[in-house]
């Protein structure tokens, strides 16, 4: 019945690190986004795009969970184990992904309100700060389905 418990915690973790990840960079790109569209409001759908590569850390989250979720049959400790390390893989790389675009994308939407022609150079960090979370989604999935 161990077993159990250490897959939800696998769960809990995915989840739950994922959407504070996603929370502090929708929560601060947002507000970075809500002073840039006062002074450029053309910039808006540009800037958007940083909050929706935050969502989707909260997403990837969800995905490793529906993964342990869905593997039916008897509980093993092999699959706890792989669960909970999948799960932790997952959330903290969502996290460190999260503090990243936070960071990058409110820099991004500061200097695409002062000059707009900036916007590819500037997405690039914001991308690669992205890349960890999926680095860590594709980890997971990895050691899910061996």
């Amino acid at each position: 019945m161990l077993e159990v418990f250490i897959e939800y915690l696998g769960i809990t973790l995915s989840i739950g690190l994922s959407a504070i990840g996603a929370g502090l960079a929708i929560s601060r790109v947002g507000s970075s986004l809500s002073g840039a569209i006062t002074e450029k409001p053309e910039t808006f759908a540009k800037l958007l795009i940083p909050v929706v590569l935050g969502e989707a850390i909260a997403i990837y989250g969800m995905l490793v969970s529906f993964i342990i979720l869905s593997t039916g049959g008897e509980p093993t400790w092999d699959f706890a184990f792989k669960a909970v390390c999948a799960g932790a893989i997952t959330g903290v790389t969502g996290m460190a992904s999260g503090i990243g675009i936070a960071s990058t994308g409110s820099a991004m939407a500061g200097a695409i309100a002062e000059k707009p022609t900036v916007f590819s150079k500037s997405m690039i960090t914001v991308v690669l700060a992205e890349a960890i979370a999926i680095y860590g989604l594709l980890i997971a999935f990895m050691l899910l389905m061996q």
